[in-house]
């Protein structure tokens, strides 16, 4: 009989599986990237093993994932080593084509879709809402209780 858990999990799934080192430090190159481009995250760095977490997770629900991920190393190797590392970010995050394309054709689309706009995602789950003045999302709909400070939401 299957759990949901069993359900939800790709049936070729590895169960534990590893993000390389150098795979793991362009992805988080990417997300250090976001917080600078949008301003929405000073000091990305307490939040390096929830990005790792998240990228094994994706990898055991979606094996393809892994796919996503070195792809989009090879795709910024190739922007930062034509046009900077500024420069090569940034069009990332801004060429017009890269969100349109759907399904993604492109490399860098495909980048952008499946790598980029959802560390972006998490990015702003981790806090980057607080950047656009949100008091109350700290991954919780009010606010955490936390013992002897008051609530965010409460003047």
């Amino acid at each position: 009989m299957f759990t949901l858990q069993d359900i939800a999990k790709n049936p070729i799934s590895d169960s534990t599986p590893e993000v390389p080192g150098d795979l793991f430090e362009a992805m988080w190159q990417i997300f250090v990237a976001i917080g600078r481009f949008w301003g929405n995250m000073a000091d990305p760095a307490p939040h390096r093993i929830q990005l790792y977490n998240f990228m094994i997770n994706r990898i055991k629900l979606y094996p393809i994932y892994r796919a996503y991920y070195a792809t989009a190393k090879l795709v910024m190797e190739e922007l930062t080593g034509k046009y900077g590392a500024d420069e090569g970010y940034r069009r990332l995050f801004t060429d017009n084509q890269a969100d349109i394309e759907n399904p993604p054709q492109s490399a860098l689309a495909l980048t952008r879709q499946m790598v980029s706009n959802q560390f972006v995602a998490l990015q702003l789950s981790l806090g980057g809402f607080k950047a656009y003045g949100a008091l109350n999302y700290c991954g919780y709909p009010c606010g955490p209780y936390i013992p002897g400070v008051p609530a965010p939401y409460r003047t």
